[in-house]
This record gives C-alpha cells, sequence and structure tokens, in this order.
C-alpha cells in the first residue's frame, strides 16, 4: 500500500515573498527614529539570518536594546494586513491541490507562530494547513531538525522522516531538512542564501506549478505506508 507524502513548507522566502510587509513595518520604526525608509532588496538577503539580525542591520546604530527593537517591529508586523499579492504566483494553487490529493501539510517556519497564523489566515492557507510550526513554538527554532520532526508527527504520526518532504528556499531549511532525515525540494525563487554540497537536495523548481508533479513523481517512488 502506498501513502501520500507529509508535505512541510516553509513560509516567507517559499509560499510568500513577505519582504515587503517587512520593509514596511520596519521602515515605521526606523521613520520614527529619524532614519530612511528600508527597501524590500535590503531584506531579502536577511530574512533566514533571523529577526535578530534582520532588526538590528536595518536599524542601525539606533539598535540599542535588540529585544525591545525586535518586540516593536513584531508589533507593527502584526498590525498590518497581509497582502494578497505577496504569494508567489501558483503558490495557493500547488498547496490546494496537495491538500485536495491527501498530502498532509505543516508550515514550518521560523516566524512566530502567532504571527504566521495570522498571515496565513488572511492568505487563504490556514485551512490547508494540519499543522503550523512557528519559531517559538518549540525550544528551537530552523536549522535545528526539531520543529521538522514536531510538525510531521503532529500531521503523520505514523510516517517516517524520511517519507516527508520540506520545501524550503534556504539553507536554514535545507540543513534542518539534513538532520531531521527528510527529502528536501528546493524553491529556487526565493530568498537564499544556498550553499552547494551543504546539504542534499532532491528537487528543484523556480515555478509552483511543477509542485505536484513533483509531488507525485516522488510519492510513487517512495512513499510506502509506514504503520
Amino acid at each position: 500500500m502506498t501513502a501520500l507524502a507529509p508535505f512541510l513548507l516553509d513560509l516567507d522566502g517559499t509560499l510568500v515573498d513577505s519582504a515587503r510587509g517587512i520593509a514596511n513595518a520596519l521602515t515605521r520604526v526606523a521613520n520614527a527614529r529619524g532614519l530612511p525608509a528600508v527597501t524590500a532588496g535590503a531584506v531579502r538577503p536577511l530574512v533566514s539570518q533571523g529577526v535578530e539580525t534582520l532588526v538590528g542591520t536595518t536599524l542601525g546604530s539606533t539598535a540599542a536594546d535588540l529585544a525591545a527593537d525586535v518586540a516593536a517591529f513584531r508589533q507593527v508586523l502584526a498590525g498590518l494586513p497581509a497582502d494578497p499579492d505577496a504569494l508567489y504566483p501558483g503558490a495557493f494553487a500547488a498547496v490546494s491541490g496537495l491538500h485536495s490529493a491527501g498530502h498532509p501539510i505543516a508550515i514550518v517556519t521560523n516566524k512566530p507562530e502567532r504571527l504566521a497564523l495570522g498571515l496565513l489566515d488572511q492568505l487563504g492557507l490556514l485551512a490547508l494547513c494540519g499543522a503550523v510550526v512557528g519559531g517559538d513554538t518549540c525550544p528551537r527554532a530552523k536549522p535545528d531538525p526539531l520543529p521538522l520532526l514536531h510538525a510531521l508527527a503532529r500531521i503523520a504520526p505514523s510516517v517516517r522522516p524520511g517519507d516527508a518532504i520540506m520545501v524550503g528556499d534556504s539553507d536554514v531549511d535545507g540543513q534542518a531538512t539534513l538532520t531531521a532525515g527528510c527529502r528536501f525540494l528546493l524553491f529556487t525563487g526565493g530568498y537564499g542564501p544556498v550553499t552547494q554540497g551543504l546539504y542534499p537536495v532532491h528537487r528543484r523548481f523556480s515555478e509552483f506549478d511543477k509542485l505536484e508533479a513533483i509531488a507525485a513523481s516522488l510519492g510513487h517512488e517512495y512513499c510506502a505506508a509506514s504503520a
């Protein structure tokens, strides 16, 4: 008997080009200190490096109390409406297609769980997800494997990690996937960075309309039911 692979999906830089919204929130904090606007281009390479690096770098010398600055940034970000155009082209249809086909789906992100839930709800993706694991859901965040294993236990507790598929855009996702023992699909249209040879990549894709076909090929080849 075969089973459909569980999918663990990163959020920022994978399903959602959230850089504009993040830059908008950072700009509001920066403007209050007399600093210029923060651009989406400045944000994109910093997203996978953690919120402290993101906030500390963009606020520069005014980031005296980093914990307070992070809290201020997150408060502003939580109050901003989601931009429906932030979803990468085809991402909603791909996730919806995987869900309709019967693939268990979880979001595994380093964004705080509360912010991830709000964003997914506004974008219409929350109902398609069996679990949402944020950066503060578990004691450790990606690149630690714990969030991936926690998500898998919630959506498909009888499935081995090797039968699960993680979809992400950066070394943080790739390293977490390697240690967890899952398979990795690299979305090449995201933020990166991507270091060659650091972790195995089972497939690369740049357009979400290819994701269901990739899932079908991997499912038929690898995913025997694990009872």
